[in-house]
Formats: structure tokens, C-alpha cells, sequence
């Protein structure tokens, strides 16, 4: 199995890596620790399908000058520095090689042969010498296996998936009661799976997704190797509504931040709902409560787009009645975001609209849209941009507005959904308060046409441009433009500053355009 060796070059060459080097850089950030000095790997490799990395024989190649060789040496550097015994390094490329076998029904049999061949030998060295890996180890051996089976791809013969299970399974069931957390569940489930009892499996599920120590990182990570490693939802229904379920569970458990892929955001939106029965399963006794909310927000969340250029992604935007805020344009879709995003105005130092297009990555990621500029307001005042689109809208719903704000009692929840410093589309919707705001009836605005609205939540820089929507019915009721998380200055008329996030009132933004 290859290592990772740092490489001195001279000056000017190009400098040569795995691309499982750089999956396990993305995948393993917070394992490594110092994450901001894996940043250029992770700028580079979030905008990759893992699938066009495979062609070349698994090399990619940067000039030292676009920073990707820093991310790399970093990556080997980090890892020689935490790992004198290359232990972790072992377990890193096993993990890297899984997931780019995850991908191996898109890649063709030569690349997924080469992908599940490497996971399987890093593998079959951990089970067979780290022995606090060994479960962990065993299952994804046995998971591997069932994906080269269903490929047509040659397994060794010593790796029977029955008995290796029933090995895991033993070993899960020599665990202390007081340990069995996260972990334990997660294996479980897994290795019932691996012998196709799927309710023994969805029970474990439902424990892992209801255990106040299981971490949205977790509920991820399971969910993930469900879907691209055993193709449960490829399977059956059931399957099906396990991922669905779990998608449901990573956004109404009560994490800070919460990011989910896109295709499973596509399925909460537009597949129909799984059981009661199995909702409550998985989810607890309100799961189906629970589950129609989530699917209203991700209907919402295919409408707020990444926006970009051929260089770089910068911020949000999202689809709006173009009427709700210039009536002369009726029912035409257009984009709303932040002037300091997207503006002709020099004053706003921000992207010209030529420059700038949209995707919206939960309903189809590979369609982009350009604009022309309708109307925009400067960063100083509303801050905020309305785009028409060039061409055929997308074929999306726009985000419906509330004609008030909730109460400034610090009891009402909001929800922000956007793509924090340009990266996945995420969804703060838990630890969301609205704390103040000038709006009627008690507001006292500075400027009595710019109505601001602040809020606890965290949100990201990237994140501007982004809607915010109250708890009561998925409605919005300002774009976020602003955030300090030590001193933002305080609404109507206050001198003091305390932590906050800000938005500007959606109905102040109307009010704008009627005039």
C-alpha cells in the first residue's frame, strides 16, 4: 500500500499526488487538526466530482503556484507530525480509497477495480493489526466486498461477508453497557445490514439517531456509507426511507450547523414521505411531525443558490417573486442577494452582475444562470441586489414572504439556509433566535426605510445573501447580510454592541421597490 512521502522540489515544478490524498485531507480536517492550513486542498477538491479524478490513473497535478501543493505538503506534514508509526496514515488511505470506491458505479470497472482493491488492502491491514480498529475495520471490509460482488468485481476468498459479520457482531457484543454510544449503534446497524435484517438494522438507526451523543458528523458519515457503500435505497423501500429518515434526523437534532448532500436534500423535497411507522423509528415519537417540517424547508432549500464566477463562489442568493418587491414584473423569477455580493455600484466593491451567475445545487447542479440587474440598493442602505435572469428561469418555486415579523421576545426561532465562505449548502436551524429587530409596532429605525432585524445563529462569511426564514411556516423575513460574533452594534437607537447576526427586514426591501 502506498504512503505518503513529502517530496522537496525545485522551484517551479509541478508536484504530483493521490487523489486519495486530497479526499482524505477534506474528510478528515478536524482529525488532523490546524485545519486552516488545509484550506487550498480543500478550495480545490469540494469543487470536484471525485469521478473526474480517476481517469488519470489517480494523479493530479497543481503548479506549486496555485497553492494546492502547499494543502498537500501540509496534509503530509501534519500527519508525519501526529503519527511518527504511520498508524493514522494507514487508516487515512484506507478511508480515502473508500471513498472514492464509493463513487465506483460512476467511474467505469477499471477505476472502481483500483478503488475497492486499495480500501480492501488498507482494510484487511487494519483488521489484521490495530486491533482498537477492528470493528470499524471489519465492517467496511465486508461492505466493500458486497460493493465489488455487485460490480462484478473479484473478491479474495478469505473474506467470507456472513462470517465476518457474525465475527462483528461478537466482538460489538462484548462491549460494556456504558459504552455502547454512537459508535456502537452505528457498527451494529451496519454489520445487520451486511446480513441483509434490515429492521435489526433500522432499530439501531433509530437508537444511533436518538442518542443525545451522537454528533451531526456521525449521523453523516452513516448515512453516507448507506447510501454509496451498501446501496440500501438501490435495495428497497425501506432502504429508501432509512436515508430519508436520516436526512430528516441531521436537521431537526439540535446541531449548531447542519450540511446535508444534495441529492438527499432532492429527495426530501420531492420523494414522498416515508411510513409513520418508520419515522417514528428512526426519528422518535414526533418523527412525523417532525418530517413534513424538514420537507418544507428543503422545498425552500432548492430555491437559495450559490452564487459565483468562473474563479471563485462568494455568496448566496435566492429565487423570488420578482413582483413581490417590483410589481412591474409580475410573476417573473428573479434572484435576491446582498449589494456588497452582486452589484453594478463601485461603491459596493462587490461582483458585477455581468460576472456573476447562480446554481442551485439542491435541484441541479450542474445548470448555471446569468443575470442582468434590475434594481439594486447600496450596501450602505438596504443592501440588497434583485437580478433578472438571462434566458429560460429555472423551474423552481420563489420563496414566499411574511407580511410580519414574529415577536422580539427572545423566544422565536429563525432559520438561515446558505453556503457559508462559498463552501456546501448548509442549514443553521436549531440554536436561531430572534433577539431584536425595528420593525412596527415598537421599531424605532434610524433610517425610517431601512428596517434591520438581529438574531443569535451561526452563519458564516459566505453566508450573505442568504434568507431568513421564521419557525411558523418556512415564510421570509430578511436577507442576511451581516454578522459579528463580539460586537455588533445594537438596533433602534442603542449604542451598545453584543454578538449578533443581522438581516435586513424583507418588507423594508419591498417597500423600496414600490416607491
Amino acid at each position: 500500500m502506498n504512503r505518503f512521502k513529502p517530496q522537496s522540489l525545485p522551484t517551479g515544478q509541478v508536484q504530483t499526488f493521490n487523489a486519495s490524498e486530497i479526499v482524505s485531507a477534506v474528510e478528515h480536517l478536524a482529525e488532523l487538526g490546524k485545519p486552516e492550513a488545509l484550506g487550498a486542498v480543500f478550495d480545490f477538491i469540494k469543487d470536484k466530482k471525485i469521478g473526474e479524478l480517476i481517469p488519470n490513473r489517480f494523479q493530479v497535478e497543481k503548479l506549486l503556484s496555485d497553492g494546492l501543493s502547499g494543502g498537500a505538503a501540509a496534509l503530509v506534514g501534519l500527519a508525519q507530525e501526529h503519527d511518527p508509526d504511520s498508524k493514522i496514515i494507514g487508516a487515512l488511505q484506507a478511508r480515502a480509497w473508500k471513498e472514492l470506491a464509493y463513487y465506483a458505479s460512476d467511474i467505469g470497472a477499471s477505476g472502481a477495480k483500483d478503488a475497492i482493491s486499495n480500501a480492501m488492502d488498507g482494510y484487511r491491514e487494519q483488521y489484521q493489526s490495530n486491533p482498537e480498529s477492528r470493528i470499524r475495520s471489519g465492517i467496511n471490509l465486508i461492505g466493500l466486498a458486497t460493493l465489488a460482488r455487485q460490480l462484478d468485481i473479484a473478491v479474495p476468498d478469505d473474506i467470507d461477508r456472513v462470517q465476518l459479520a457474525t465475527s462483528v457482531l461478537s466482538d460489538l457484543n462484548k462491549t460494556p453497557q456504558a459504552a455502547r454510544g454512537p459508535q456502537f449503534h452505528a457498527s451494529r446497524a451496519e454489520a445487520f445490514v451486511a446480513l441483509d435484517d434490515m429492521d435489526r438494522a433500522q432499530l439501531e438507526l433509530g437508537k444511533l439517531a436518538q442518542d443525545p451523543g451522537t454528533s451531526a458528523e456521525t449521523l453523516g458519515a452513516v448515512t453516507r456509507q448507506l447510501r454509496h457503500l451498501w446501496k440500501i435505497n438501490e435495495k428497497s423501500e425501506q432502504g429508501v426511507g432509512i436515508i430519508q429518515s436520516l436526512g430528516a434526523a441531521i436537521l431537526t437534532r439540535d446541531f449548531d450547523v447542519a450540511r446535508l448532500p444534495f441529492d438527499d436534500v432532492r429527495a426530501l423535497a420531492e420523494e414522498p414521505a416515508p411510513s409513520d411507522a418508520q419515522l417514528e423509528a428512526i426519528l422518535g415519537r414526533d418523527g412525523p411531525v417532525s418530517y413534513q417540517w424538514v420537507k418544507l424547508g428543503m422545498e425552500s432549500a432548492q430555491s437559495v443558490g450559490i452564487m459565483r464566477t468562473a474563479a471563485r463562489r462568494f455568496g448566496t442568493g435566492f429565487i423570488v417573486r420578482g413582483g413581490d418587491i417590483l410589481p412591474a414584473l409580475g410573476d417573473e423569477l428573479c434572484v435576491l442577494t446582498n449589494a456588497h455580493v452582486v452589484s453594478s455600484n463601485p461603491d459596493d466593491k462587490s461582483e458585477s452582475p455581468d460576472n456573476a451567475e447562480i446554481v442551485f445545487e439542491a435541484a441541479d447542479r450542474d445548470r448555471a444562470y446569468s443575470f442582468s440587474e434590475v434594481r439594486s440598493w447600496s450596501k450602505v442602505t438596504l443592501d440588497a441586489t434583485l437580478l433578472r435572469f438571462n434566458g429560460e428561469p429555472p423551474k423552481l418555486k420563489p420563496l414566499p414572504f411574511a407580511k410580519n415579523l414574529p415577536l422580539a421576545d427572545g423566544t422565536q426561532r429563525v432559520y438561515v439556509i446558505g453556503y457559508p465562505n462559498g463552501g456546501e449548502l448548509s442549514f443553521s436551524l436549531q440554536h436561531n433566535t430572534l433577539i431584536d429587530h425595528e420593525g412596527p409596532p415598537s421599531g424605532k429605525p434610524l433610517d425610517g426605510s431601512v428596517c434591520r432585524v438581529q438574531y443569535t445563529a451561526p452563519t458564516e462569511q459566505g453566508n450573505s445573501g442568504s434568507p431568513v426564514f421564521n419557525s411558523q411556516n418556512w415564510r421570509v423575513i430578511a436577507l442576511h447580510h451581516a454578522g459579528d460574533a463580539k460586537a455588533m452594534r445594537r438596533l433602534n437607537g442603542r449604542e451598545d454592541t453584543w454578538p449578533a447576526n443581522e438581516g435586513i427586514w424583507i418588507q423594508s426591501i419591498c417597500a423600496a421597490g414600490q416607491n
